[in-house]
């Protein structure tokens, strides 16, 4: 796939409910991951993008169940992405799929461990429901977040979820409605 640096977005699944899919052993609600990461499937379902991409798969796991290691994973795959594009004049983008209960611990954990000049933007994002039900909000999220690269500054991370844009330092998740949201006091 030919790529231009500025309609190129890399994606990186760390798995969460927005790769879970129904169930094959088992009964009930014991949501496994699917074959291929829920951001492949949906971009692969739009031919008219704008954009080339490619999918890559860290990890698959909830994730409540990452951990330093795994972010580690997820930070060597972006460092390798900058380094090679690092000759480029233009930001590099890219997505993170991740689970909602920790994706802000580790989009602030990568931000600790990039050098402060690097020139790419980063979006998290993910799902409430897996990305195979019908009222998901996958498509959604993911939208915004391949947005979000393309108007962020470079050197941003960012959380994109709810609709919402929100730099990875600022953002908390409410506890009461489970919004990601601007915190005010920072």
């Amino acid at each position: 796939m030919t790529t231009n640096n500025n309609t190129h977005v890399h994606i990186f699944s760390m798995g969460g409910t927005i790769d879970k899919d129904y169930p094959r052993l088992t009964a009930g609600y014991a949501f496994e991951f699917g074959d291929e990461p829920a951001a492949s499937r949906l971009l692969k379902s739009h031919p008219n993008l704008g954009i080339s991409f490619d999918v890559k798969s860290i990890c698959r796991k909830d994730s409540l169940d990452i951990t330093d290691d795994d972010r580690g994973l997820l930070f060597d795959a972006i460092r390798d992405i900058l380094e090679r594009r690092s000759a480029s004049s233009q930001h590099v983008r890219i997505v993170i799929t991740h689970g909602t209960d920790t994706m802000i611990q580790t989009a602030q954990y990568v931000q600790n461990h990039l050098m402060k000049d690097y020139s790419a933007v980063l979006a998290f994002t993910g799902a409430t429901k897996p990305e195979r039900f019908i009222d998901s909000d996958a498509s959604f999220n993911l939208g915004c977040a391949i947005a979000a690269t393309s108007v962020c500054s470079a050197g941003s991370i960012v959380i994109c979820m709810n609709g919402n844009v929100v730099p990875a330092e600022k953002c908390i998740r409410e506890v009461e409605s489970g919004l990601f949201k601007h915190h005010e006091g920072k």
